[in-house]
């Protein structure tokens, strides 16, 4: 099966299985096989915020207090969320979306990954309001063989 992001033949979603059936090729929201996406998807939307809209202020001061390990601790953690919420943002689409056959599990989908780009940004948000060289901790990210010896044990079955 070849993957189009426009497939021009005309298909009914309402009979075509979640999987393996036509490309979706228009977005209908009017008619929906599985209610629960659209639940779903308005659920994830209510929950959307901006990472700018925290404040932070606070938190630079309190992070200059913690000892050298608590410091450590604390990048470490937001060096491996960092990581695999940028590898969630987009393995969802890249695994589902050229199998997927139903508008409303398709928009389900990119919401998802929408929603994991944002607890990434929010961490970006973190470190740069925390440290005084952000290069410093995302530079460190892929060559820190820790971080990246847990997240393979997650990304792998994405590459498999």
């Amino acid at each position: 099966m070849t993957y189009s992001t426009f497939n021009k033949t005309k298909n009914d979603a309402l009979k075509e299985p979640m999987f393996f059936g036509q490309n979706v090729n228009v977005a209908r929201y009017d008619q929906q096989r599985h209610a629960i996406f659209e639940k779903l998807i308005e659920k994830q939307l209510s929950f959307f915020w901006r990472p700018e809209e925290v404040d932070l202020s606070t938190d630079r001061k309190d992070f200059m207090a913690m000892a050298d390990h608590e410091k450590h601790i604390f990048l470490s953690n937001l060096k491996y969320q960092t990581l695999l919420d940028s590898v969630q943002g987009r393995s969802p689409n890249v695994a589902f979306l050229p199998i997927v056959s139903l508008p409303e599990l398709e928009t389900w989908l990119e919401t998802w990954s929408f929603s994991e780009t944002i607890h990434s940004r929010s961490y970006t948000h973190i470190i740069r309001n925390v440290v005084a060289d952000p290069n410093f901790v995302f530079d460190d990210i892929v060559d820190n063989p820790e971080i990246v010896k847990r997240a393979e044990s997650v990304t792998r079955y994405y590459d498999e």
